[in-house]
């Protein structure tokens, strides 16, 4: 993987074996303690959530709800209108299980 270079900085190649390892690294660690708070709100709710909005989209920070959208894109542009970095809320689907525990988790963005 090769990172294109800016005004005066190399780029960075990265070896599969690397890459493999940073990955590991980042599934294996606990998530940020923003990241858990909104998650523990999330479920928390999700019983409620079930009933007044099943099937839409909510974004939390922390223990605060920021508000249900249609998509989850509109969620993070509303949050990231809001000041809050991907590091400190999350977005998620309301549906029986939704951040379960044992739940696979799909990753869709990569920052390594």
């Amino acid at each position: 993987m090769s990172v294109p270079a800016q005004a005066g900085i190399e780029p960075l190649e990265l070896a599969d074996e690397q890459r493999a390892a940073m990955l590991r690294e980042l599934l294996d660690s606990e998530p940020l303690p923003m990241i858990q708070k909104s998650i523990d709100a999330f479920r928390r709710d999700l019983p409620d959530l079930l009933r007044t909005h099943p099937g839409q989209w909510v974004a939390y920070h922390g223990d605060d709800r920021v508000g249900f959208g249609k998509t989850e894109t509109e969620l993070y542009q509303r949050c990231f209108a809001q000041g809050h970095t991907r590091d400190d809320f999350i977005v998620g689907f309301t549906e029986p299980g939704a951040f379960d525990p044992d739940e696979e988790i799909e990753v869709t963005c990569w920052d390594v």
